[in-house]
This record gives structure tokens, sequence and C-alpha cells, in this order.
């Protein structure tokens, strides 16, 4: 826990991490001011929030579902700073722009918008991988304590070992008013250049395009040039020496 908010797994508040956005949502972050979570169900994965989705049963027998389901938002960001993987899931036209931030900051923006709930209502954890039978097990156990925000936040913070290499951290926020949000989307208020220190361009796009860029990063959010970088993922290599006898 950290002061009204919770982090949860082996992450801690100066942990980096890092999100990439399309070049629209990137810019749309500074000028709109707010940072934008989903509701799961959204996520692709069917195993995505398949806890809160399935059939309820107590132990008098009793089924039923989970009434909140819907109430409940998520963002996911990765502990990955270079990932091949990573760019050419999220950036399909090589032209997003990766951010960097910290456990802490991130948490502590989604904390000030939900002050007088945040330490039932918002909370960032690390995701753990499991097999499809550890999963169900998981899900047999989770709500033995009760169906409090702790294990309701914990039950989105796992996923398939197919999607290890996304090594994921997820922000997480509750709504506790029951407040339907449009579209499945929760916005709320953020300073982007307090949140973030740095934006990163795609490894593959030219460096003339990345220069011109960075221009328009710099002039549109007020990030320094030397916060704005491209990733040197496919850098050609230096100093390899082959010897040959």
């Amino acid at each position: 826990m950290s002061g009204k908010t919770q982090i949860i797994g082996k992450i801690n508040r100066k942990t980096r991490i890092y999100r990439i956005f399309r070049k629209k949502y990137f810019f749309n972050l500074f000028s709109e001011r707010e940072n934008v979570l989903v509701r799961p169900k959204t996520w692709e994965d069917p195993f995505e929030n398949v806890i809160l989705n399935a059939e309820v049963r107590t132990a008098k027998g009793e089924k039923g579902r989970f009434g909140f389901h819907d109430e409940v938002y998520g963002q996911c960001w990765t502990l990955h700073a270079a990932s091949d993987a990573m760019w050419r899931i999220y950036s399909e036209r090589k032209d997003a722009i990766r951010v960097r931030t910290t456990v802490g900051h991130l948490l502590d923006s989604l904390g000030a918008a939900n002050s007088d709930w945040a330490h039932t209502t918002c909370f960032i954890g690390k995701v753990d991988y499991m097999s499809e039978t550890k999963l169900r097990a998981f899900a047999g156990t989770i709500f033995r304590d009760g169906v409090t925000p702790d294990a309701i936040a914990r039950s989105l913070l796992i996923k398939r070992h197919a999607y290890k290499h996304e090594n994921e951290v997820r922000l997480i926020f509750i709504e506790p008013r029951n407040k339907k949000h449009p579209n499945g989307l929760y916005r709320h208020g953020i300073d982007p250049g307090a949140l973030f220190d740095q934006a990163m361009a795609d490894p593959r796009l030219p460096y003339e395009k990345f220069l011109w860029l960075r221009q328009q990063i710099v002039k549109r959010t007020g990030l320094t040039q030397t916060q704005v970088k491209r990733s040197l993922l496919y850098r050609q290599p230096e100093g390899f020496v082959v010897e040959i006898p």
C-alpha cells in the first residue's frame, strides 16, 4: 500500500513503466489533459475479466453474477523499456509514441481524482501469468475472504502464459458511485507535463520523419527536445569483430 492507494505485486513507487499510444491519442493526453481507462471486457483475450463475468455459486448452492462488473476500469502498461513485440503490436503505422512514467506518479494521478475513495478504488499491480489450470484454481479462491476492493483488483491481475511477453502492469479503478461512464470509458484529469518524463518514437520511423515529429511534440506538449527520443532498438551494431584464424 502507498498512502491511500494500493500497489500490488513486485513493483514499487519508483518502478518505471511504459505505454505506447497512437500519435492521435498521445497528443490528446496533452491537449485534453485526461487519462482514459476502459472496461476490461473490451480487452481481446477471452480470459480477461473472466472472474468478474463468471457465474457465482455460494456455499449454500445459490447462483448468480456480480452486479458491479461494469463498474471496473483498467489501463495496461508494461515494464519493458525496449520490446520489438510491443512496437509491432501497438504501432502498426510505425508512428506511435511511447511514454514513460513511474508506478507512483501514475497511481497518484488517479488517486488525486478520487481522493475521498482512493483507498478502496485506486490500484496498480503487476500481472501474474498462469496456466489455464492455475487460473481456474485462482478463481476458486480469490474471494474466499470476501468480495473486497483488493480482491476485485487482484482478479484483474492474471493472464495466461501466452501473453507473458507483455510483462504487464495494470492501473485499476473501481467506480464507487454506481455511475455509468459514457462508452465504457473512465476519464480523469492529469498534468501530463508532470506525469510523463519521456516520449519515444518508433524505432522504425525514418530519422528525417523523427526530426519533424520531435519538433511537433516539443511544440504541442511542452516537453523538451532532450525528453523526446527515437528508439535505438534497430540501430546498426558497432564494434563487432570476427576473428578468423
